[in-house]
Parts: structure tokens; C-alpha cells; sequence
């Protein structure tokens, strides 16, 4: 009987057991259900993408995946009451028929009009981006790293870029939108990042260049190059696009003036020659920017265009793939500008940007320069014989504009003359390379002035695109003008004015006499004795042998 209740008493709890681990079985998935599970997510970084990501979660969800490969949910929840309100609006805000109430309703819409990872439902394209807006005060439910696996509940998230993450020559991505669960999920960042370049217009090609050469004092024009290959149309992410160009003038260039804007759709014809764009650019109102002088030579320098959606609107520019925009102005050499290849007067640009879609914050490209040089001619009036130089020597220095140099070294359209100092000098400085004529209007005290109007060529080869790079560098001149040298690093090039042959007289003064005296003037009376003694002893002497030919009869014997 015992024996009958002990193993009456074991099958009970056997059936007890075994109960409970059913019940156990049973109410697991319900648990974890409640609790949700997890999925894995790798995001990966296109070029220039920033990689720390804010994940918001929007719905809470069983997922699971079907034989196609799409993402199944269940169970779909709001995530937080913030999520509700940025979700709604924004369906609403591009499908106002919308008439759902739960999660489950929008989580559906999102599925069927917006793509997992992308936006490409015309209708809905601009609704990750208005989620983004609402939610990107908010802290983020968690933090992601392109090119890490990152564990996530399962649900609908939503990623933006930090914008306090962005470094330089980065942007952050546009909002992915991904379902996280079931299989691992891989997401792809979304972004493209503006460029800018500098230019100066070299003058003796008419086309922008890295680097090139001009008088001081002269029209010297500079552009900036942004490319801006974002969807810049109404409908895209960015509900404004504000830009900023940031100049670094070098302390060798005038406060920039004359400034102008323009924008032409992405891919707009090459801007190669001159200060006016080709076909498709536009200029903007000057109402559309701001420019910041410079408070001094050498401070910073800026330019600010409002918004690049509003003005390519406002003047039907093609903005669907992003936009060209430039700046041009005018910014010349002052006469403490560097001189020489060696360090020459740059100029640098950033552009900066908006670093995300959804915040306040700028991110700036990387830098880029463009140079400007000038160059010094030193003239030097010569006596051709010894070398020595010659003082008040008056010239007419032409360049080839046609323009003449002044005493004071500036240069004009009016006649003017340049005088040689007491060192025989005269410094042209600060110049463009080419050609200059030089006349000889007065010559020095005892010197005849030389004829014509020789020419003097200084050539210096300025790579198009490679900073600092020069090449085939000369200094030529035409006789009576001597090249003696030229350092194209210091930016020094000499060239010597000879008087030539000799020393003429003047006519208003007696020929001098030759050293030592005992030669007398060509036209003295006294020049002729020793021509006429000569010519005596001669006759005699020839009278004597004739008569010695003949014969003397007193002689003979």
C-alpha cells in the first residue's frame, strides 16, 4: 500500500513537472514578445560619409522574414509618443487621405510608399527627412558606427548622421529609414559632399588658372568653384541649403570688390575663359547673399548665399541633382606684395555647409589655394665701355598694354618719362611678365640718346593647375639693352641700358685735345711746316741724282 501512494506520488509530480514546463514552453514567447527581440544592423560609409549615426527607434515589432527576403511585422507598436507625432505628421504632410490611427497603419504606408533603406516613392520621398526634422532634437534611442555591427531591438528605426560629428570634408547622411530583425540587415549611407575651388585669372590667356602673374595695381580676379551635388530641389531633404564661402587673403592683395554670384544646374557648361559665365549660369539679386569684407589686407573674407533651394527656385534653375555656384571679384596686388616664385601671395577658400539635413550645424570642405606673383625689373643706364653708371638719363618705359611707367613707379596712358638716379637706377617694381619698350628721350651729359625703342622680354611659364610650379624662365633684351640676370625665386631680373659704341661729343663744345698736348687741332696753320721742309729736301735731293746722271764735264778725266 505504501508502495502504491509513493509511486502515486511520483507520477503527480512528474505530471507537475511536466505541466510546468509546458506552461513555461508556452509563456516564453509570450515574454519575449513583451520584451522584444534583437537583430544585428551594419551601416556602410560612402566616401566623405560621416560614420557616427543617431538611431531613433520609431516602432516596436515581432520580425521575421519571408521567402522573398522582405521584412515581416507583427505586433507593430508605437516606440516612444515623440515617434507617434513625427510619423503621422509627416504621412500626412505628402498623403493627405491618410486615415490611419495605429502603428500598425503607418508602419503599413511606410512599407508600401517608402522602401527599407531608401526613398524612392515620388509621393513620399520627402517623409524620412520630415521624421528626421521632428526627431533630431530629440537624445537618439541609441548610436550607431558605419562599418560596425551594432545590435538594435527589433522594429523600425530611423538613422541620421550627428551632426556634431561631421569633420571636415564630410556630410552627414540623408535619413535611412530600415526594418532591424530576423536576418542580419545591412544599410548603405546616403550623402554627397560639396567640393570648392579657387582660380586667378591669368591675364595673358584669359583663363583661370592655380597661379598667375600680374602688375601690382592691376584688375586681378579670383573665383571660387562650389559643386554641390545634393538634391537641392523643394521636395529633398533639406528644407534650406545656406552656403558660406571663407576666403584667407594673403597680406599681398587689396580687400576684394566687385563681387558677383552665380548657380547653374550640376554638370553646367565648362567656365574656362574670362569674368562672365557661359550658358546656364545665372547671376543672383544681390539680395540673395552677404558679403563680410575683410576688416583689413590679409583678414578673412566671406561670402554667405542664403539658400540655394530658394534662389535656384526663384530663377528656374534645374536644382534636381545638386548646383553649381561660383563667386568672382577683384582683388590686385599691393605694392608689399611678395615678390618671386619662392613665396608668392596665396589665397585660400573653404566652402562651408550644412552638415546634416536636420541640423543647425556647418561642416567645411577642405581647403584650397590659388597664387598670385609679381615680379621686379631693375633697369641700370651704363657707359658701354667702363661699365660705370650714368646719372639723369631720361626714358620712356612702355609696357605691353601700352601703358607708360611713372616716377613713382605706377603706370599710366598719359606720356611719362622715368629719370636714372644717382646710381644710374630705375626699379620697375611689382610687374607682370611680357614685354617692355625703352626709349631713350634724353641721353646723360656727353652722350648721344640711342635711336628706336628696344624691347625687353621676361618670360616666367605658370603651370595651369600645379601650385608652384614654373618653368622655361628668361630674361631677354634687344641691343642697346643688355640682360644681365634673373632670379625667378627672389623675382629680381637686371637689365643694363647701354649708351652705346662710344662717347659722342657735344656739338656746342671744342674737341678736346688728346692727352699729353703735342698733337695740335686738326685746322692749325702751324700744321703744315714739316709737310713743306719735306718737300723741299725731296726736290733737292732729286735735282743732285740727276745731275749726277748726267755727268760733270770738270770731272771727267
Amino acid at each position: 500500500m505504501a508502495v502504491t501512494k509513493s509511486i502515486s506520488r511520483t507520477i503527480a509530480i512528474c505530471i507537475a513537472t511536466a505541466l510546468a514546463v509546458c506552461v513555461f514552453a508556452l509563456c516564453s514567447p509570450v515574454r519575449a514578445l513583451a520584451e522584444g527581440g534583437t537583430g544585428n544592423l551594419t551601416v556602410t560609409a560612402t566616401d566623405g560619409a560621416s560614420t557616427a549615426l543617431d538611431a531613433y527607434k520609431l516602432f516596436k515589432a515581432d520580425v521575421s522574414d519571408a521567402a522573398s527576403g522582405h521584412k515581416i511585422l507583427a505586433n507593430v507598436k508605437w516606440a516612444s509618443d515623440a515617434a507617434e507625432r513625427a510619423v503621422t505628421s509627416a504621412i500626412k504632410s505628402v498623403d493627405q487621405s491618410y486615415s490611419g490611427t495605429t502603428a500598425q497603419d503607418a508602419a503599413d504606408w511606410l512599407n508600401e510608399n517608402v522602401q527599407s533603406d531608401a526613398a524612392s516613392a515620388p509621393t513620399a520621398s520627402s517623409v524620412p527627412a520630415a521624421i528626421a526634422r521632428s526627431l533630431a532634437g530629440d537624445a537618439p534611442t541609441a548610436n550607431v558606427t558605419a562599418g560596425t555591427r551594432a545590435t538594435l531591438d527589433e522594429g523600425y528605426w530611423l538613422l541620421i548622421a550627428n551632426g556634431d560629428s561631421v569633420g571636415a570634408g564630410q556630410s552627414g547622411t540623408a535619413a535611412i529609414l530600415v526594418v532591424v530583425g530576423g536576418a542580419d540587415v545591412t544599410a548603405t549611407t546616403k550623402t554627397s559632399v560639396p567640393t570648392v575651388e579657387k582660380s586667378v585669372l591669368e591675364d595673358s590667356s584669359n583663363s583661370w588658372q592655380k597661379q598667375a602673374d600680374a602688375t601690382v595695381g592691376d584688375e586681378l580676379d579670383w573665383r571660387l568653384a562650389a559643386t554641390v551635388p545634393v538634391n537641392l530641389s523643394p521636395d529633398s531633404a533639406y528644407k534650406t541649403y545656406s552656403i558660406t564661402f571663407h576666403d584667407e587673403l594673403s597680406s599681398g592683395l587689396e580687400q576684394p570688390s566687385d563681387v558677383h554670384v552665380y548657380i547653374a544646374p550640376a554638370g553646367a557648361s565648362p567656365w574656362a575663359k574670362g569674368t562672365k559665365p557661359g550658358d546656364g549660369w545665372v547671376e543672383l539679386d544681390e539680395k540673395e547673399y552677404v558679403t563680410r569684407p575683410a576688416g583689413e589686407n590679409g583678414s578673412t573674407f566671406d561670402v554667405d548665399v542664403a539658400d540655394l533651394i530658394a534662389s535656384a527656385s526663384s530663377h528656374g534653375v534645374y536644382a534636381d541633382l545638386g548646383l553649381e555656384a561660383c563667386v568672382v571679384y577683384d582683388a590686385p596686388l599691393v605694392q608689399d606684395a611678395e615678390r618671386g616664385a619662392a613665396h608668392g601671395n596665396p589665397n585660400t577658400v573653404t566652402l562651408r555647409y550644412p552638415s546634416t539635413p536636420y541640423s543647425e550645424t556647418q561642416a567645411k570642405t577642405q581647403e584650397d589655394e590659388a597664387i598670385a606673383y609679381t615680379w621686379d625689373l631693375n633697369l641700370f643706364k651704363r657707359d658701354a665701355t667702363s661699365e660705370a653708371t650714368l646719372a639723369g638719363a631720361v626714358l620712356r618705359v612702355t609696357d605691353d598694354r601700352g601703358y607708360h611707367l611713372t616716377q613713382d613707379g605706377t603706370w599710366t596712358t598719359d606720356d611719362a618719362t622715368v629719370t636714372t638716379d644717382e646710381n644710374g637706377a630705375i626699379a620697375v617694381r611689382g610687374v607682370d611678365s611680357g614685354t617692355f619698350k625703352v626709349e631713350e628721350v634724353q641721353a646723360p651729359e656727353g652722350y648721344a640718346s640711342f635711336s628706336g625703342a628696344p624691347s625687353i622680354t621676361l618670360t616666367v611659364g605658370l603651370d595651369p593647375q600645379i601650385l608652384r610650379s614654373t618653368s622655361d624662365e628668361r630674361l631677354s633684351a634687344e641691343l642697346p639693352l643688355r640682360a644681365d640676370s634673373f632670379d625667378k625665386d627672389s623675382g629680381e631680373a637686371d637689365v643694363s641700358v647701354l649708351n652705346g659704341t662710344t662717347a659722342v661729343p657735344s656739338s656746342d663744345k671744342p674737341a678736346p685735345r688728346r692727352p699729353g698736348g703735342s698733337s695740335p687741332f686738326t685746322g692749325d696753320p702751324t700744321s703744315y711746316l714739316p709737310a713743306i721742309c719735306l718737300a723741299v729736301v725731296g726736290a733737292a735731293l732729286i735735282v743732285f741724282a740727276i745731275r749726277r746722271r748726267k755727268g760733270d764735264p770738270k770731272r771727267r778725266p
